[in-house]
């Protein structure tokens, strides 16, 4: 490479952010925008994919306009499922259904065979969130707009395509609603099996590494005030770039980890499959993005937005960062429209809140999302199989509150080790992309550097009584 500098952008539900690393991962530069795509509706929420892309484009300008040096690659990873379809003329076909649409839950219920038949093949159940079923619903209730649709989308493929102009996917992305990640590729059964009238023809070629690698375009390259045909590498999910950016992975420090971002998702690095334990229906198993292992993971519809709507309900009088408010309060936290896929797999499970009365404080409400959240996290992390004295490693917004990180070493009864600044995800891809473009693959020295994280971010937190809180 010719520059030691990899710009990063994470496009989240949330947030849009970019980074800019060396090549010994030191943050140069950073920005954050908020994702002014998102449109929420009761159960519709969808993104307006051209502001999608001009939101990615107004974070790495914000980022690269605080370095003198030009980048030498971009790196993308973002939000996953949820369908972002576009026509044969390349143009979005409408507005995308994120992985948050709740619009299929009702169909989802008379489907217990075809989810079951399908999760034997991808290893991952149907929920809500998944592209296959979305577009069934858009088959079913818009056949209109689905007779447009040539190509279905994830959101960083969208990004890929409007930067580059080539069309890709990578597999972490694709197969969980698609294919068999044992042979990686998608499986035609599954149109079958769900009746769709477009199937695998609507997917992307799926390549991996090098294969996920295109020139930036001239139109983008003017936009972004970057070289024309710099290298743009597609990387793997937001999910487990996360991962390798908290140090879970082959030959890294954890095995084990935990985001809070809008979802929770928590997830484990496995030698061989067979190290896998029996797994939760609402559990994804992937090949892992450096090219060794696997990951299982379990993605949560509801995670740091818990508070948040909490919040809401309480017209914003909930504090942050306070200390234990014990109640009789048990809150089931589950107000995503789409229900919930992990560790609990129910599309209609509802918020519920239970021992509440007219003497309930609004601290002990937030300290009822925060233990629901914290003993959910137990039950992952109890299925994924941890052994004795195993350190969960935590990053994610959430992983800003103290008083919250401590609950969970409580909780989870063992340490956890926490990186601060929700930027594990550009970390990891930071790490991953530099690994794809040097010779050597993603185990060389240039991944480690990345991901030997200053200390100064790091803080761990070992698991207290209750009696101990004060």
């Amino acid at each position: 490479m010719e520059s030691d500098l990899v710009l990063c952008l994470d496009s989240g539900t949330t947030s849009v952010k970019a980074a800019i690393y060396d090549r010994h991962g030191k943050m140069l530069a950073r920005s954050e925008v908020e994702n002014s795509a998102l449109e929420r509706s009761g159960d519709r929420v969808e993104q307006d994919m051209a502001r999608s892309v001009a939101d990615a484009e107004r974070a790495i300008r914000a980022c690269t306009g605080q370095v003198a040096a030009k980048p030498s690659v971009l790196a993308l990873t973002a939000q996953g499922d949820g369908l972002w379809p576009i026509g044969a003329d390349m143009l979005p076909a409408g507005k995308a259904l994120t992985w948050l649409d709740g619009r299929v839950r009702p169909m989802l219920a008379a489907m217990e065979a075809e989810l079951d038949a399908i999760e034997a093949i991808t290893s991952a159940r149907p929920t809500a969130a998944s592209q296959t079923v979305q577009l069934l619903w858009l088959q079913q209730n818009e056949p209109d707009r689905f007779a447009t649709i040539r190509y279905a989308l994830r959101l960083k493929e969208w990004l890929f395509l409007a930067m580059t102009g080539v069309l890709r996917a990578e597999p972490s992305g694709l197969l969980p609603a698609w294919g068999d990640w044992r042979i990686g590729q998608p499986s035609g059964e599954i149109t079958e099996i769900l009746g769709l009238e477009k199937g695998i023809e609507v997917l992307p070629e799926i390549g991996a590494g090098a294969d996920c690698v295109a020139g930036l375009s001239k139109d983008a390259a003017a936009r972004l005030g970057l070289p024309d045909g710099m290298p743009v590498v597609l990387g793997p999910g937001d999910v487990q770039s996360s991962l390798i950016g908290l140090g879970v992975g082959p030959g890294l420090s954890r095995s084990r980890g935990s985001i809070f971002g809008t979802s929770a998702i928590h997830g484990g690095y496995f030698e061989s499959i067979d190290d896998v334990s029996e797994k939760l229906s609402g559990a994804m198993v992937q090949l892992s993005a450096t090219g060794q292992g696997f990951v299982c993971f379990h993605p949560s519809f509801n995670g740091g937005t818990t508070f948040r709507h909490v919040g809401d309900l309480l017209k914003g009088e909930l504090p942050e960062n306070y200390g234990p408010a014990y109640s009789s309060l048990v809150l089931h936290p589950f107000f995503e429209p789409g229900g919930e896929r992990a560790p609990i797999t129910h599309p209609h499970a509802s918020a519920a809140l239970f021992g509440m009365s007219s003497a309930t404080r609004p601290d002990e409400l937030g300290w009822a999302a925060r233990e629901a959240l914290a003993f959910l996290t137990r039950m992952s992390h109890a299925d994924l199989g941890l052994d004795e004295g195993q350190v969960v490693a935590v990053g994610g917004g959430v992983a800003r509150d103290d008083v919250f990180m401590q609950l969970l070493a409580s909780v989870l009864e063992r340490p956890v080790r926490t990186q601060k600044g929700g930027d594990t995800a550009l970390r990891g891809l930071a790490a991953v992309a530099m690994g794809i473009l040097e010779a050597g693959g993603a185990k060389g020295r240039v991944v480690d550097a990345y991901l030997s994280l200053p200390t100064a971010r790091l803080r761990q937190r070992k698991a207290r009584s209750a009696s101990t809180w004060g």
